[in-house]
């Protein structure tokens, strides 16, 4: 069987998560117990967590979790099926398998046979694990906990948050002579700071491999500094103001844009990367309700050759937006659930749409390429120079926001968001914070958010799903439509 090597410092190994030999064991005993000439393909994802989480000062809850989850995925002749297991004893799986025969059973035979599980892959190389958040046990998770709260406690506030780590062992091994395998580990923390009256409220958090990278005595002091200075917000008006983005903020609205880069939809006329000749300079820009969304220029040539964008200016130039599991402040596992890989990819180059992500079969058929070209979520967003204090400095009249809640898309055409500000939202005049505000509302897609940009500040890690870097961000014109009743 073909193996590829990842991990880094010790790259530990045990019961609490499935071991690269125990990967391969599971398979023997899959192969053993499904019918004879079957193609079979595990997606192993067997996780050990450890978390501590509190509010109001004190521990709610303390534990550690662990859950082998295997998907197994099976093809024979003309029918393919998978079933997705967290027991690994013989008579769960024979019953998977069992279910995954039903399952062709029912099928209709393709035209032409199902495609071959993926073989002789070569990955990038990536380095996820780390002895020191693995190390981090309960007794040091509950220490860590009363260390953090103590500065709240001492000033009359309230303290809620988490500390999470987590060890995981992924890996693609199926019968075609595939073994893919990568030790993970990773951190999370997450702290929000109130005052007694519920009229303040501050918020910090991260996330790394490496819990050594997590200054969390710093992000709770940010927290508590934040609620200190949010107490007692006024109400100002609705409108557009010139806003700072805080890196969480950009995180939380770019999101959106990054999980909407999908090929095979823009090709069908579907979401924002599709070119539409009704989305024309001076056009509408939401598709189907002008009315919700007045025309704004500057949104990239449109209307040429070809059903995407691709090759168009669609950000401000100074923005690039890339991926890569190599990456070493925003690694990632090199391989999705089939064993296709990820690769480097840079989706949106000095504010041109480069590349949009398309499935295995598109690859093969479409554009002849054997592998897709896959989007995980992680990203990396380029920066600037300028500090926040220096971009308060530039504002005549705008506002600090510190997050950014509850965000959705309501169309999906223009990317048009809605959602709150949240934990620390300032009004800035002539250069200098001189009040909170309570929190807006607003209704703004990323497209016209980041064409809309003053400046760039240093890249940083934030806390999202996927391993997320970006910086805080200068705009102007962001519409805040209503206030929102909360802290």
């Amino acid at each position: 069987m073909m193996r590829q090597r990842f991990g880094g410092e010790g790259a530990i190994q045990g019961e609490r998560f499935l071991s690269r030999e125990a990967c391969e064991r599971l398979l023997e005993r899959v192969v053993r117990l499904a019918p004879a000439g079957w193609e079979i393909s595990l997606h192993i994802q067997s996780r050990w967590s450890g978390n501590v989480r509190w509010a109001r000062n004190e521990i709610t809850t303390a534990g550690e979790t662990t859950e082998p989850r295997v998907r197994i995925s099976a093809t024979h002749r003309l029918r393919g099926a998978s079933f997705e297991i967290n027991r690994l004893d013989d008579a769960s799986i024979a019953r998977a398998i069992e279910h995954i025969k039903a399952r062709m059973e029912l099928q209709s035979p393709l035209d032409e046979p199902w495609p071959r599980m993926r073989s002789g892959e070569v990955y990038e190389e990536t380095d996820l694990w780390s002895d020191a958040t693995y190390a981090l046990d309960a007794a040091q998770r509950a220490a860590l906990q009363q260390e953090l709260v103590a500065p709240a406690v001492a000033e009359g506030l309230l303290s809620a948050g988490y500390i999470e780590v987590s060890a995981i062992g992924n890996g693609v091994v199926n019968t075609a002579g595939l073994f893919a395998y990568v030790p993970e580990t990773r951190a999370e923390f997450s702290v929000t700071v109130r005052n007694a009256t519920g009229t303040g409220s501050g918020w910090a958090g991260v996330a790394n491999k490496d819990w050594r990278e997590i200054d969390a005595a710093r992000l709770s002091a940010i927290a508590l500094d934040k609620c200190k200075r949010s107490a007692d917000p006024v109400a100002i008006e609705p409108g557009r103001y010139t806003v700072i983005l805080e890196p969480q903020a950009v995180s939380d609205l770019m999101l959106p844009l990054v999980r909407s880069l999908n090929r095979i939809e823009a090709e069908m006329g579907i979401g924002p990367w599709a070119d539409r000749p009704e989305q024309a300079a001076g056009a509408d820009f939401i598709v189907g309700d002008p009315s919700a969304f007045e025309a704004r220029p500057g949104l990239g040539d449109v209307g040429g050759a070809g059903n995407s964008k691709i090759g168009q200016l669609v950000l401000d130039p100074r923005i690039t937006i890339s991926a890569d599991p190599g990456d070493p402040e925003a690694p990632f596992v090199p391989f999705a659930w089939d064993g296709s890989p990820y690769r480097p990819v840079t989706w949106i180059e000095n504010g041109v749409l480069r590349e949009l992500a398309y499935p295995r079969g598109y690859a093969n058929q479409v554009l002849n390429k054997p592998d897709p070209l896959l989007n995980s979520y992680s990203f990396r967003m380029s920066g600037g120079d300028m500090t926040i204090e220096e971009m308060i400095a530039r504002t005549e009249r705008g506002l600090l926001v510190t997050r950014l809640a509850n965000v959705r898309v309501v169309d999906y055409n223009s990317l048009l968001c809605t959602g709150t500000t949240a934990d620390g939202l300032w009004l800035i005049e002539r250069g200098e914070i001189t009040k909170p505000v309570k929190n807006f509302r607003f209704r703004e897609s990323p497209l016209y958010v980041f064409n809309s940009l003053e400046a760039l500040g240093k890249p940083v890690r934030v806390l999202q799903q996927m391993p997320t870097i970006v910086p805080p961000a200068m705009v102007h014109d962001f519409s805040m439509t209503s206030l929102a009743d909360a802290v």
